[in-house]
């Protein structure tokens, strides 16, 4: 689990969090460990973004020596003049609730959650499932780790909403300090406002790319062997969620979206 030191004074908190990642590799999203491996391939024509974004993710895969999905019809991301990426709104939503519950996971006072949540009615923000977890008073331990994960989602929203300049190759976990920062100098309103939407195209190019990399993780573990080039398979398929979450993938909810390689 990541866990946090208070180091100085911040907001309602009266703290500012440092984070430190601990997982252990058996600590996983349960989701990971039980959604399907693969889908059937679909062979279908495509189109010209599609065969460039392709392109563009396997030339960063041949750097880094990660294995290539070989059937060149399949395993792509929708073309962009059919997807919808989520509204600026919705994404601050998902971002504010996502940090919420890592915060829960890290074992943080109830009064503060609490405050936390009249402050910035987080929970107007939680699914049916996330509200499950954030009224429980005895979580499990699989709950707090699939919460504590939501850290790496909440990391791809601000990199969406234009607070991180850049990813970075998903081989270790985000600087979650630093995540938990951004929302909490700014506060909630000037966090809605001063957000900058990234276009479709760069969402886009992530989610071809991370499907790419998800597809080198699973297929690893089919063969029993480690994911390729240091790739955390943790951090790789919470990006991969989060990202089929942003471009609306099979027009699923949040507690229901698919990671399909």
């Amino acid at each position: 689990m990541k866990r946090i030191k208070t180091i100085l004074t911040m907001g309602f908190f009266a703290t500012l969090f440092a984070c430190g990642q601990n997982k252990s590799n058996n600590s996983v999203p349960d989701n990971m460990e039980t959604s399907p491996i693969t889908k059937p391939v679909e062979n279908i024509t495509a189109t010209k973004d599609q065969i460039e974004r392709r392109a563009k993710s396997e030339e960063l895969c041949k750097l880094k020596n990660i294995p290539i999905y070989k059937n060149p019809n399949s395993l792509f991301v929708e073309p962009e003049d059919k997807v919808t990426i989520r509204t600026k709104d919705e994404i601050v939503d998902r971002a504010l609730a996502l940090c919420y519950l890592g915060l829960k996971s890290e074992g943080l006072e109830q009064s503060q959650l609490d405050k936390m949540d009249k402050d910035y009615n987080i929970t107007a923000k939680l699914t049916e499932n996330e509200k499950l977890y954030a009224t429980s008073k005895f979580p499990s331990e699989q709950q707090k780790i699939d919460a504590n994960w939501r850290y790496e989602s909440l990391h791809i929203m601000l990199w969406a909403l234009g607070y991180i300049d850049k990813l970075n190759f998903p081989d270790q976990m985000c600087n979650v300090g630093d995540d938990v920062k951004i929302i909490y100098e700014l506060k909630e309103q000037k966090f809605r406002l001063n957000a900058k939407m990234r276009t479709k195209k760069e969402i886009l190019d992530q989610a071809d790319l991370i499907l790419r990399l998800n597809w080198a993780c699973v297929n690893a573990r089919i063969k029993n062997e480690n994911s390729p080039s240091g790739l955390n398979s943790s951090v790789v398929y919470e990006r991969h969620y989060s990202l089929n979450w942003l471009i609306e993938f099979m027009n699923q909810d949040w507690d229901k979206v698919t990671t399909d390689t």
